[in-house]
């Protein structure tokens, strides 16, 4: 048997084949750790986390808030060691004033606590025009002013009947971080 050079590999394609490997596999490794890194403030899966994140939290501290009286219900009456849940509810379909207004009186620290909010949560009443609800001469809003340098801000919206009367009012809870 005679060999001849068609079948046999030489060093000059080996080391071309390890080179390719080598670039495709950087290549790879580069984009999963600037692409996916959740950790990289460019990446979009960081984006989409973030989002996520802030989204879930808005919703819940919105959830929290509208969703029920609070417990106990006279929280208005007490200190905020006292309170367990804020709730701005006056039963299922209707929005006490009272505690809009006395959410306002509140440290902002305590509503802080009790919606897990951090420092980075905004509450404001609005009617359906656009303009800030008033309540004895207080604007209703609570907790801190959105900046303007906020990499991403979600707002979370509830549409409720001011009791009593058929007053429509848009509840706003702004997130950010």
């Amino acid at each position: 048997m005679k060999l001849n050079r068609r079948g046999q590999i030489f060093t000059i394609d080996l080391l071309i084949a390890l080179f390719i490997f080598t670039l495709i596999f950087t290549s790879v490794v580069i984009f999963l750790y600037s692409v996916g890194d959740t950790s990289n403030p460019l990446s979009s899966y960081y984006s989409e986390v973030s989002s996520t994140y802030l989204s879930n939290i808005a919703t819940q501290a919105a959830n929290t808030l509208t969703g029920s009286p609070g417990y106990p219900s006279s929280w208005p009456s007490l200190s905020c060691p006292q309170i367990s849940t804020l709730g701005v509810m006056y039963n299922s379909n209707e929005v006490s004033g009272q505690k809009l207004y006395n959410l306002t009186t509140l440290p902002v620290g305590c509503v802080s606590q009790l919606l897990r909010a951090g420092n980075s949560f905004n509450i404001t009443a609005y009617y359906l025009n656009g303009s800030i609800l008033r309540i004895n001469g207080r604007l209703i809003t609570a907790g801190f002013a959105t900046p303007h340098n906020a990499n991403y801000i979600d707002v979370v919206q509830r549409y409720e009947v001011l009791y009593p009367g058929t007053v429509i009012i848009r509840i706003s809870l702004k997130e950010w971080i």
